[in-house]
């Protein structure tokens, strides 16, 4: 198995897998269902569907549909509407270049949303002495904003979500459940995971053309030839 299949087997088995997944799932869900075209891709999580509220009609998994290396994703340029990409940047060696890999595929205007899990909250910090979450090569927000921002996306929406301790038992979880109603209003960056939306910018390129040469103002000089006339008749 690998490193995401292993995330994948948590988030659908351990109570607090299942308690942020949830809560992932109805912001995908909301995010995606007013988006409209013709293909749309889910890069991760192959066995959750996060797309099931999205209305366009031909949507494709990699890892269940497509296998393929994310650096090279077999897809044409300007040919897909939506990419979502639930934990995958956290698993994806130079993840940078996925990105652009997907700013390459998408339609000018298409969307791509991405989610991570918070190195700032406390399952980052507490979360290491679980073999699975250990493996996470977390992204900070603001990282993450600038190499959006880099590579010409647009940020058009996001939030935090899910403000639980790191506990894997449903009796302290259900317990420390309010939580999750004061976290966004107190503490909204110490999250367990958060999302950002972003929208490819087309850069149109401005051509910038030679410098107009102005020809010097003309001179009032005499008309000699009309001066030689004249002269010539006062003679």
């Amino acid at each position: 198995m690998s490193k995401l299949d292993d995330l994948q087997h948590w988030f659908l088995n351990s109570p607090l897998g299942r308690n942020i997944l949830a809560t992932e799932e109805v912001f995908y869900h909301n995010s995606t269902q007013n988006i409209f075209g013709y293909y749309a891709i889910q890069t991760g999580l192959p066995q959750i569907n996060f797309l099931s509220n999205n209305k366009i009609s031909s949507k494709m998994s990699l890892g269940r549909d497509i296998s393929c290396d994310l650096q090279f994703l077999p897809f044409e340029t300007n040919s897909i509407d939506l990419i979502i990409c639930p934990h995958t940047l956290e698993f994806t060696p130079n993840h940078h270049i996925f990105l652009q890999e997907c700013y390459r595929i998408l339609i000018p205007k298409g969307k791509i949303i991405v989610s991570n899990f918070n190195p700032r909250s406390l399952l980052a910090v507490f979360g290491k002495a679980n073999p699975i979450l250990k493996q996470i090569n977390y992204i900070s927000v603001s990282n993450l904003q600038q190499q959006l921002s880099t590579l010409n996306f647009n940020i058009c929406g996001g939030k935090f979500f899910n403000y639980l301790p790191p506990f894997n038992s449903n009796k302290y979880l259900h317990y420390f459940e309010f939580f999750n109603k004061i976290g966004d209003r107190w503490f909204p960056t110490f999250a367990n995971s958060y999302a950002l939306v972003a929208s490819k910018d087309v850069v149109t390129p401005t051509f910038v053309g030679t410098r107009r040469m102005f020809s010097p103002k003309p001179s009032f000089a005499p008309n000699l030839g009309v001066a030689g006339s004249i002269a010539g008749q006062n003679d």
